[in-house]
């Protein structure tokens, strides 16, 4: 079933390596939700995060990794039950997929995994034109990586979505207003390596133009899991906006631009990201 792959790859209209293999990594990011729905995993999980965004509410940008929680807290949960529908999916399409649950070197609750096949090989089996192939590392992987939280913080309402390509499949996927509370705990929370995700800017710029209200009892639990909220405190949106306006002057803008124009699919003009629109984008919530 190479041709369908291939068509797939097709109707994005790559223009070069780097195009064709964001395509690839997003039909495999497919195949691994596929193969998690075959086995009964959204029983018990939902698909939330950046990706859950691009691919069922229309984000304009790549998403690099699948995130899921557990719809109940158990910290016995384990993905290796559900690795070998995935492969099989894969292989059902033509991609040897290498599929590991990784091992744990400290207690956590999060279970991880990840996915991966190497890009020339791949890149020859789906017939891609030589002049994208003739730079690659014959030896580089394409890597998938995924994560399920075994004792999430509750309160996310979830809807049911449905993959149509390369073939259909129900998905469980946290509902807009609580993925925007997901987004909203990120901005406050997270830091990476000294710098910022300016991905997390752009995902916020999505949710505002579209008017999204955030599921405020939820990021209230994830505030109080990162120790950011006392369980008693009062939240409220307003709240909430002085919380993001305190954010938002500690943030070096330059760097949410550098980043986030890494990700976007289209050639949008990011030089506008500042201080004052992101606080004017606080007023409108």
């Amino acid at each position: 079933m190479n041709n369908v792959i291939g068509q797939l790859i097709q109707n994005y209209n790559p223009r070069n390596s780097e195009e064709v293999k964001n395509a690839i990594k997003e039909i495999t990011q497919s195949i691994v939700l596929i193969g998690l729905s075959r086995s009964n995993f959204f029983s018990k999980a939902s698909f939330y995060g950046g990706t859950a965004l691009r691919i069922f509410y229309g984000l304009n940008r790549y998403s690099e990794d699948l995130d899921f929680t557990l719809n109940a807290v158990d910290e016995s949960f384990s993905l290796a039950p559900y690795i070998q529908s995935i492969i099989n999916v894969a292989k059902s399409y033509g991609i040897d997929l290498n599929v590991e649950v990784k091992s744990k070197k400290i207690e956590t609750p999060i279970e991880s995994a990840s996915s991966k096949f190497n890009t020339f090989q791949t890149f020859i089996s789906f017939n891609i034109d030589e002049r994208l192939t003739s730079r690659l590392d014959k030896d580089e992987l394409i890597k998938v990586k995924f994560e399920v939280d075994c004792n999430p913080p509750l309160g996310f309402n979830v809807e049911s979505k449905w993959i149509t390509e390369p073939e259909l499949a129900s998905i469980n996927v946290l509902d807009i207003e609580s993925l925007f509370a997901g987004k909203l705990h990120a901005i406050l929370c997270r830091n990476y390596k000294n710098t910022v995700k300016g991905r997390d800017f752009y995902d916020f710029i999505f949710y505002i133009n579209k008017k999204i209200k955030p599921n405020l009892n939820y990021l209230k639990n994830k505030l109080i899991e990162s120790n950011i909220l006392d369980k008693d405190a009062v939240f409220t949106i307003d709240i909430l906006k002085e919380m993001l306006v305190q954010r938002f002057n500690q943030i070096d803008f330059k760097q949410v631009r550098d980043d986030a124009q890494k990700f976007v699919m289209k050639n949008e003009d990011l030089s506008l990201y500042c201080k004052e629109l992101f606080i004017d984008c606080v007023n409108k919530m």
